[in-house]
């Protein structure tokens, strides 16, 4: 198995991917949660590579990708996606995204479904209503304590994008999302911080979506790697 690691400019930004080829038919994309980087997929890649060829992004500000000039943002990350499937010519591609990645592909998949064959969608939230109370409470205390380190020192810049991305993104409406063709699965943990009738929301609010709760929580993707694996295998290979 190939791999290919490079960056492309996106904007101000400098966005990093990493490629594995193994000439299978299908490419799938891996885009990561908040404050995470393709890092986070070592355990699943050599599964799903059994299938797929990946592509694997570093979100605008995370791992090996710059953040660029002005406010770190899901719109600007979508743009990203695009302006990397662009340069690389893969044709028609699947796309998983989790949690943050979720949300940037629920904004990229609307105006793009001609580069999309099948989209999952893990722990995406529309909006702040999305998460539950107590997650909730940890947001809107963690921003405004980053927002009070960022006063004292720009240099924590990062962190508050990062709690800005939670807090105040995104502005996903459902009448968006109706506007994804591709067939898409909107999964969650039946503990997930997001609430189990905001993840219903966005299933029904997509025209082919399919909706999977699972037991376990938010993070259940990165605890039951192989399970989780297995869910996607099955779901793209239908």
């Amino acid at each position: 198995m190939a791999q290919h690691t490079g960056k492309i400019r996106s904007g101000s930004a400098d966005i990093y991917y990493e490629l594995y080829l193994n000439n299978k038919p299908k490419t799938l994309v891996l885009l990561h949660g908040n404050a995470e980087s393709g890092k986070s997929f070592t355990k699943h890649i050599p599964i799903l590579s059994e299938y797929f060829d990946l592509l694997v992004i570093d979100s605008r500000g995370h791992g090996q990708s710059t953040i660029g000039d002005g406010e770190l943002s899901l719109n600007k990350m979508a743009v990203d996606i695009e302006n990397v499937l662009n340069t690389l010519k893969l044709g028609k591609v699947d796309i998983l995204g989790f949690s943050d990645g979720a949300n940037a592909a629920m904004l990229f998949a609307p105006e793009n479904n001609d580069k999309i064959d099948k989209l999952v969608l893990v722990g995406g939230n529309l909006d702040y209503s999305g998460f539950n109370l107590s997650t909730k409470i940890l947001v809107a205390i963690g921003y405004f304590l980053s927002w009070i380190n960022l006063k004292i020192d720009k240099n924590n810049k990062v962190q508050n994008a990062y709690y800005y991305l939670m807090f105040k993104e995104p502005h996903i409406k459902p009448s968006q999302i109706n506007k994804i063709q591709a067939k898409t699965l909107v999964m969650a943990g039946d503990k997930d911080m997001i609430k189990s009738s905001h993840t219903r929301l966005i299933a029904n609010s997509i025209k082919n979506g399919v909706l999977k709760i699972y037991e376990g929580d938010h993070f259940f993707i990165y605890r039951q790697p192989e399970k989780f694996c297995e869910y996607v295998i099955e779901f793209l290979n239908e």
